[in-house]
């Protein structure tokens, strides 16, 4: 997915610059907290930062950080 989507990085479940490790906590998230919700492992390009997000917390208005999902669970 090339399309930039924007968070607010205070709304972040998890984040690591190592993308197995941000995959493991949400294996962990998802195991200790079950939830309909789906959550997505988005990068911030400038930082190269992966973070972990519910897709409901999108921005619409395009106002906080941009990331590119890179996969969602």
């Amino acid at each position: 997915m090339n399309e930039a989507v924007f968070f607010n990085p205070g709304d972040a479940i998890a984040s690591s610059h190592d993308f197995k490790e941000v995959r493991r906590s949400v294996q962990i998230i998802k195991a200790e907290r079950p939830t309909e919700r789906q959550i997505v492992i988005a990068k911030n390009d400038k930082s190269g930062i992966y973070a972990v997000y519910y897709a409901d917390k999108m921005q619409e208005d395009q106002t906080g950080t941009a990331y590119h999902i890179e996969d969602k669970l």
